[in-house]
């Protein structure tokens, strides 16, 4: 099993992240990040659950963006065999669900759209695209249920579900008889990487916001509380315990101003304020030096 492209968090994902650490987000906003984070994380659980049960001759395709036909669609995980094309939508969702009328409702009666109509949608597209590059590969869409605490009820006969208690049995039956991939499949690989999309910039709006207004300091790269003690080398966290460098620390804030501001020179002085004057000039001055390219004049240097 290759993983040929990794998973990584969205650019709106790490900016609205960024944000929530330093400014109070409107509720909506809220909401929507802990269902992003959410979901990253079944993600991240379902990458877990491949490299643990899946043992067989396979390329892994995370993340991908592709438009068909003036339509854009996203594919969260995509598995090549010898002979599949095997495309995964998943779902972190936890609780008691019902299957009615062709939606999801929660164990509180509240409705929510149906996964399947999702899956049906980028099956169409996607089997639309391997037939314009003439991949001859059988295409198998499945919608997996990662959340071991996830159960749903009433769910339509022969839909291609896998729930949480079927995942080992069925990267198992993956493992069987599996044809050896060819030069065809990793041509297809590199096909796929070359038409993927780079992320729209925050393909939905970030709430509004001002240097000026947003919290300034450091935040522990584990668990983003502020509480950090900090030594001449590392960052401990009072709240999780955790420790990281001090240059590490430092350059999660720069990599979160970037996001935010990316007209905004990265300055010594701008960082200096930026991280609240926790870090003395001269060791943000050598961090700065050290990670990112000068560029400028000595007295109006800047870094990339």
């Amino acid at each position: 099993m290759i993983v040929v492209k990794n998973r990584n968090k969205s650019s709106y994902l790490c900016a609205i992240e960024a944000l929530d650490k330093r400014m109070v987000l409107p509720d909506e906003e809220a909401l929507h990040l802990l269902n992003m984070q959410k979901g990253f994380k079944g993600e991240v659980l379902f990458d877990s659950l491949l490299e643990e049960f899946l043992d067989v001759d396979a390329l892994i395709l995370n993340d991908l963006m592709f438009t068909e036909k003036g339509s854009t669609f996203q594919v969260d995980s995509l598995i090549l065999t010898g002979e599949k094309v095997l495309l995964f939508e998943v779902k972190n969702y936890e609780g008691n669900f019902q299957f009615k009328a062709h939606h999801l409702l929660t164990s509180s009666g509240k409705e929510i759209g149906n996964p399947l109509n999702q899956l049906d949608d980028t099956s169409i597209k996607m089997r639309q695209l391997l037939s314009k590059w003439n991949v001859n590969l059988t295409f198998d869409p499945t919608l997996i249920f990662v959340n071991p605490a996830f159960t749903l009820y009433n769910a339509p006969a022969g839909s291609p579900i896998i729930f949480p208690t079927q995942i080992k049995e069925h990267f198992s039956r993956m493992n069987r008889n599996v044809l050896p991939l060819s030069k065809r499949h990793h041509h297809f690989a590199d096909k796929m990487i070359a038409e993927n999309q780079e992320e729209a910039a925050f393909q939905r709006k970030l709430p509004s916001y001002t240097y000026d207004l947003l919290k300034k300091g450091l935040w522990c790269i584990e668990c983003d509380s502020p509480d950090l003690s900090n030594t001449q080398r590392t960052c401990s966290c009072k709240a999780c315990g955790s420790k990281a460098t001090i240059e590490d620390t430092v350059s999660r804030q720069i990599k979160d101003f970037k996001l935010l501001f990316p007209d905004s020179k990265v300055t010594t002085a701008a960082m200096f304020d930026w991280l609240g004057s926790t870090i003395s000039m001269e060791r943000i001055r050598k961090i700065l030096l050290k990670n990112h390219k000068t560029c400028g004049a000595t007295y109006g240097s800047y870094y990339e």
